[in-house]
């Protein structure tokens, strides 16, 4: 399909647009170029600048010199923008607001001069200086589409959605029609709105001036539909396509993994392959995410034998997606092997990261552990998703002492220690080590804390067996107005469960009920432990019958209740109700059995 000359839009599986791609010549220019100063500019530039159009000149041949006139003015106007190309490239908007100035000084044609003052409104949105950006538009005399795509697509890279549909609304009302590129643009706010409405409306208006078929206007489509879980449209757009191409055919399979179509998504790569399309990195992560969710290592394996085809299996974006396939098919050897070929001498963490987040899905703490420390010893430089996979693989070992020296590790960092999901892994990791007073230490000193952090405290207060400590823990988190989870009144009400703190249990459930959480499957488990192990049989089977599937950990409450304060024979009749809904017997319920007997 023919290009809008000027214009160049590139619409990826990560739907970035870029634009503002001339014809005009584009060289490279050096930081040194970027850099210019005031005065090279003022006198290197100006005075060229001043015979366009103006001056003495000595060819009386007028057509003549309307042709001079003409290319001068166009190589004056691609050095300023070179310069302003640069300065957008390396966000240097003091260097960008001089050629601006300078631009102001000058004198160019009608044309030339939209080229340009599209170019300084760029500059500032990508340097993130929008309100600068929406004063040269506004100011602009003549504009043009590119104009208004600056602006749409300048409003969503500072995270201005709204304002870039109402460009697009301004636009219409000016009576400016949007081509491929504008539509593309105005869908990617449609998206970060998360409005499917207005994608509707737009798709309508697409609709109805025929682009339909085209591959950049679909593909953004689709990837908008699939973004706002419409993954039926997002097919339906992508069939209309009339000429597909590579990055069509990865939105739509992107589309399809995202939404938990995986094998829809697999069979769309396996077309794409017999079509003759060569899949790009971000294509094969897609599909090998798919894959690793189906835990299918034999859909896994075609996969990894295209991927050895095209050469890619060394590429860090492909290499990493098929250790972390393999790690969830459960075939670590298999994973361990891409990774050793590739990657155990490389600098990059990510295939380290999944390597050892592997290793910890698969239970293989040890693993993981000696695989962090090679990383360390080869001076790969861990990232919070490294100490996410060692702090989970320490929690499971106890290893306390290890679980010191990574906590120093993190602390020399620096950078790592306000992150809230690994401060919430260190105390995690530390309670299940059993020390509380290095757990509390790490949660007083954090600077910012979630319902994660306050449930793992309690947590692991209730589980050391210091319920009423728990318990006042729970009231702090109140107090400071957190609103409790499932998860964290099924660790209250474990703490509740003795005679003695009954009468706050009951207060937790009435807590529970106001919440609307007393259907919640953990916590009707969690109130039949409490009021059965307190001695309030009665309540617990009330609580027991209301439950509509009752699992193990549910039966077991009740049977042990019954069975602990004097009621053997209806512990044996729930023990025969159990095996009889075909739940299977632990080791727990047996205990009940015997004592029953």
């Amino acid at each position: 399909m023919a290009l809008t000359p000027g214009l160049s839009v590139k619409v990826g599986a990560s739907s970035e647009l870029s634009f503002l791609r001339f014809h005009a010549p584009s060289n490279r220019i050096s930081n040194n170029k970027a850099k210019v100063s005031n005065a090279v500019l003022s006198c290197s530039m100006v005075q060229s600048f001043k015979g366009v159009g103006g001056g003495k000149v000595r060819n009386n041949n007028p057509g003549s010199i309307a042709k001079t006139d003409r290319c001068h003015e166009a190589f004056a106007a691609q050095e300023l923008v070179d310069l302003l190309r640069g300065s957008s490239a390396r966000g240097l908007i003091r260097e960008g607001k001089s050629v601006h100035g300078l631009l102001l000084k000058s004198s160019f044609g009608d044309e030339e001069s939209v080229r340009l003052f599209n170019h300084v409104a760029n500059m500032y949105a990508k340097c993130s200086s929008f309100v600068d950006a929406r004063r040269v538009f506004d100011e602009m005399p003549h504009r043009n589409v590119l104009s208004w795509t600056v602006m749409i697509v300048g409003s969503q890279n500072n995270g201005l959605f709204l304002d870039g549909f109402r460009f697009f609304d301004d636009m219409l009302v000016d009576g400016i029609l949007p081509d491929e590129f504008v539509y593309s643009a105005v869908i990617q706010s449609c998206i970060g709105l998360g409005c499917i409405e207005l994608g509707e409306a737009v798709h309508g208006q697409i609709v109805k001036r025929g682009f339909w078929d085209d591959v950049i206007v679909g593909t953004s489509l689709l990837s908008m539909y699939a973004k706002l879980h419409k993954s039926e449209a997002s097919v339906h757009v992508f069939n209309a396509i009339a000429e597909h191409n590579q990055v069509s055919w990865g939105a739509m399979i992107s589309g399809l993994s995202s939404n938990g179509l995986y094998l829809e998504a697999f069979q769309k790569f396996l077309a794409m392959i017999a079509q003759g399309f060569r899949p790009n990195m971000y294509t094969f992560s897609s599909v090998l995410k798919a894959v690793g969710k189906m835990r299918d290592d034999s859909k896994g394996r075609e996969v990894h034998h295209c991927v050895m085809e095209y050469a890619m299996e060394s590429n860090v974006v492909v290499g990493t997606s098929l250790i972390d396939m393999y790690s969830k098919c459960g075939c670590l050897s298999d994973a361990r092997s891409v990774f050793d070929r590739n990657f155990y001498k490389s600098e990059v963490n990510n295939p380290w990261n999944a390597m050892i987040s592997g290793y910890t899905q698969c239970g293989y703490w040890r693993e993981a552990l000696d695989l962090f420390v090679e990383m360390c010893q080869n001076d790969v430089r861990p990232d919070l998703y490294t100490y996410g996979g060692v702090f989970s693989a320490i929690a499971a070992l106890k290893w306390l002492y290890f679980g010191r020296q990574v906590h120093g590790m993190v602390v020399k960092s620096g950078n790592h220690t306000r992150v809230l999901s690994l401060n919430n892994a260190i105390v995690d990791a530390y309670f299940k080590c059993q020390s509380l007073e290095d757990a509390r230490k790490v949660f007083d000193r954090m600077q910012a804390r979630d319902m994660v952090s306050w449930t793992t405290l309690v947590s692991a207060y209730v589980q050391c067996y210091q319920a009423r400590e728990a318990l006042s823990i729970f009231s702090q988190m109140r107090e400071q107005g957190f609103i409790p989870n499932q998860f964290t009144f099924s660790s209250v009400l474990v703490a509740c469960a003795a005679p003695s703190l009954l009468k706050y249990g009951r207060q937790v459930h009435g807590l529970i009920c106001k919440a609307g959480l007393d259907d919640d499957n953990c916590i009707e488990s969690s109130l039949t432990h409490m009021y059965a192990k307190s001695g309030n049989i009665i309540v617990a089977m009330e609580v027991f019958e209301k439950i509509v599937c009752p699992d193990v950990v549910s039966w077991t409450a009740i049977i042990y209740g019954y069975a602990q304060h004097g009621f053997p024979d209806k512990a044996v009749e729930l023990i025969q109700k159990m095996e009889q809904s075909g739940v299977q017997l632990n080791s727990n319920i047996s205990l009940s059995r015997l004592i029953c007997l």
